[in-house]
C-alpha cells in the first residue's frame, strides 16, 4: 500500500480523509499537531496532505522543513480554511503540488492526489 501522511487536527476532517484515501487504495497515517507531524515527515511517504492551521505551529512551517531541511520532493497538498491569496502564493513557492480549500470534495481531492503520486 500506499503510505499517505494526513496532517489535520480537525477530527471529522481527519476521518473523513483517511475513509477516502483508504477506499483509494491508501494506507492513511494521520498527524495531529505540529510537533507529531514533524517528527513523522523523517519516514517516506507517497505524499501528503496538509493544512497550514495546527496545534503547536503552521503547516507551512512543516512544508519549508520538508523541502528545505529533509531536502525531500514529497508530493504536498495543502487543505486549509485559509483562502488568503498570501496564504497560496507562500505554499506554492514552498513547494506545494495543490492548495485545496475547505470545505472541499474528498474526491476531487483523492483524484488530484493520484495525479502526483502516478508521476512518482
Amino acid at each position: 500500500m500506499r503510505p499517505v501522511l494526513v496532517v489535520e487536527d480537525d477530527v471529522t476532517v481527519a476521518k473523513l480523509l483517511k475513509v477516502a484515501l483508504t477506499r483509494a487504495g491508501y494506507e492513511v497515517f494521520i498527524a495531529g499537531d505540529y510537533a507529531s507531524a514533524r517528527e513523522a515527515l523523517g519516514k517516506d511517504w507517497a505524499a501528503v496532505v496538509l493544512d497550514i492551521n495546527l496545534p503547536g505551529g503552521s503547516g507551512l512551517d512543516l512544508l519549508r522543513y520538508l523541502r528545505r531541511e529533509l531536502k525531500r520532493n514529497t508530493p504536498v497538498l495543502v487543505l486549509s480554511g485559509l483562502k488568503q491569496e498570501r496564504s497560496v502564493a507562500e505554499a506554492q513557492a514552498l513547494g506545494a503540488q495543490e492548495y485545496l480549500t475547505k470545505p472541499f470534495s474528498p474526491g476531487e481531492l483523492v483524484k488530484r492526489l493520484e495525479r502526483y503520486v502516478a508521476a512518482r
